[in-house]
């Protein structure tokens, strides 16, 4: 795919997040499979909002939502108050995707997803995120150690 085409697809999954974060929305499942393609007129759409939550309503929320391959590392760990970057996650995903043509991580579990997150990302530290490891804690997950 034209790096072109992937920049303009990505713009606009970019500003319809922008928007239903705007209304006072987060889609809490973006995936490909929720971004619909109109040939006409070459245009995206975000679809199937059947986890979406209002921004403003109190935690907490369901731990667990998204599809695994997408979903942002707080939710893996079964965080129970988060907002709408858990969106810009998953569109960080898809952009890779679009890029390298296959998912970026494709975890078999969610132990596996956490380790292939830290494999590319790299792991965090403690004091870069002192709440993830509140979390690994309470999941009993030990983080591997990547650079």
């Amino acid at each position: 795919m034209p790096e072109e085409n992937i920049k303009a697809y990505f713009i606009q999954i970019l500003e319809g997040l922008a928007y239903i974060h705007k209304q006072g929305f987060f889609h809490r499942d973006l995936k490909p499979e929720n971004v619909l393609y109109q040939q006409s007129s070459d245009t995206l759409k975000l679809a199937d909002f059947g986890l979406a939550r209002e921004i403003r309503s109190q935690p907490p929320y369901t731990d667990y939502v998204s599809t695994r391959w997408y979903r942002a590392p707080e939710l893996i760990l079964r965080a129970t108050s988060y907002s709408s970057p858990v969106d810009i996650f998953a569109a960080g995903c898809i952009l890779a995707e679009l890029y390298i043509m296959r998912p970026l991580f494709p975890g078999t579990s969610e132990i596996d997803q956490l380790i292939k997150i830290c494999q590319t990302m790299g792991t965090p530290s403690q004091a870069d995120w002192a709440e993830g490891y509140k979390l690994a804690q309470k999941t009993n997950f030990s983080w591997p150690k990547f650079n």
